[in-house]
């Protein structure tokens, strides 16, 4: 094939626009011409990469796993095939995303970046899509063009010219029937919504919603970097953090603190406007306690504000016979110490008790997952609520057990 001089100034143009990453490079190969492009300019820059198709078991599938292959071997990749079956779910485009992504972070190699096509107007029909259901500045910020090991060079690159220079560059692409029905939300925005607006109102339109991305996206990274600061503690299921370090910052930071813990404890969904407003009346302790979607708890606990997932109640059906040293219950530490000498002391807050030296202490773990303590056989402390009258023993006799419980996490209060 003869190369025309619009091939060569459009592969110019485009391979001075990428976003490109250092090191190895993934390309996720659909079969269409965006990320045919982008793998021709990759080869083209002699950028060290190869591919990864998806197979998402669909009636286009098979024609798109053929096209990606074709077009593998037309630019010189290796190309790696990933089949995948898409889970039920409340929404079709989000469990195949889903998915997908999880596709192709498992084909990474060590030292690799996986790079999607995403354009322009991606960009584009994402920042609208968002502004129509209401979102903030994040979902305003549009598509990330760069996060851990995903990178998205082409987002300052127009579909049309994607297909512009696959189409010179003769890429034997596909273009997926289902880019065309018009039930997917993201179909119609891209058919008919913006075509629509451009027309009437900005024919710039894609480019003034890439550009409002990019400047919303400069002062989220800002405040986000902020919300790192604050001084979150824990992992996974449990978080917390010191009411003084979230009331310190001002409230946008605070809420990407928040947000953040949300997603942790309840990924990957950052908390909706409604849920953060139940968090702030905790903090702010005009309730004392809230339980959000999934179950999420929302309490002091402390000095700290803790946001907890909901675990399977962890009773016990046998009591754990108390020794001297530490001692594992369920889910958490007791630790018991003996002092033959005369009592001075009083238990500050409820995460300890004093019992005399001579009683027999058991703890279990009850059907609400807390940690209650017995003294000769009689109810004497639930860790973290109450302390019954048998567990408050007088200072001044001689001879004590003083008890300390925490959970795991070890957010409970000192003794």
């Amino acid at each position: 094939m003869v190369e025309t001089r619009r091939l060569s100034e459009l592969r110019s143009r485009l391979a001075g626009l990428l976003r490109l990453p250092g090191g190895d490079l993934l390309v996720a190969l659909s079969g269409g011409a965006d990320s045919a492009a982008l793998a021709y300019l990759l080869a083209n820059l002699g950028r060290r990469s190869r591919a990864v198709h998806v197979n998402h078991g669909l009636p286009a599938s098979a024609r798109l796993e053929v096209a990606a292959r074709a077009v593998a071997d037309a630019v010189g990749i290796e190309l790696e095939v990933s089949a995948i079956v898409v889970p039920p779910g409340a929404s079709f485009e989000g469990q195949a995303r889903q998915a997908r992504y999880e596709a192709l972070f498992d084909s990474l190699r060590p030292g690799e970046t996986l790079l999607t096509a995403h354009t322009l107007d991606d960009q584009a029909e994402t920042v609208l899509m968002n502004l129509l259901r209401g979102s903030g500045p994040a979902g305003l910020a549009g598509i990330t063009a760069r996060s851990d090991a995903l990178s998205r060079p082409m987002l300052a690159v127009g579909r049309s010219e994607t297909r512009e220079l696959a189409a010179l560059a003769s890429l034997p692409f596909f273009d997926d029937p289902s880019n065309l029905d018009r039930g997917f939300r993201r179909n119609s925005i891209r058919l008919e919504v913006i075509p629509e607006l451009s027309a009437r109102f900005n024919p710039r339109l894609v480019e003034a919603l890439a550009r409002t991305a990019e400047l919303v996206g400069v002062d989220e990274a800002f405040l986000q970097s902020e919300a790192d600061e604050v001084a979150v503690l824990g992992e996974g299921g449990s978080q917390a953090v010191p009411l003084g370090a979230l009331l310190a910052v001002p409230r946008p930071v605070a809420d990407r603190a928040l947000r953040g813990m949300l997603a942790r404890v309840r990924p990957p969904h950052r908390g909706s406007a409604a849920e953060l407003d139940e968090v702030w009346s905790v903090v702010t302790r005009r309730r004392t306690s809230a339980v959000l979607s999934g179950g999420i708890e929302v309490a002091h606990q402390g000095p700290l504000l803790v946001l907890r997932s909901p675990e399977p109640a962890t009773a016990s059906p046998v009591s754990t016979t108390l020794e001297v040293g530490a001692n594992d219950v369920g889910p958490f530490q007791v630790v018991v110490e003996r002092t033959e000498r005369v009592c001075r002391v009083a238990p500050i807050g409820l995460w300890s008790a004093l019992f005399p030296v001579d009683v027999s202490l058991d703890a279990r773990v009850d059907e609400k997952g807390r940690l209650v303590v017995a003294a000769d056989e009689q109810t004497a402390w639930v860790a973290g609520e109450r302390r019954l009258p048998v567990a408050w023993y007088q200072p001044g006799t001689s001879g004590y057990l003083s008890v300390f419980a925490r959970e795991g996490s070890g957010w409970t209060s000192s003794p």
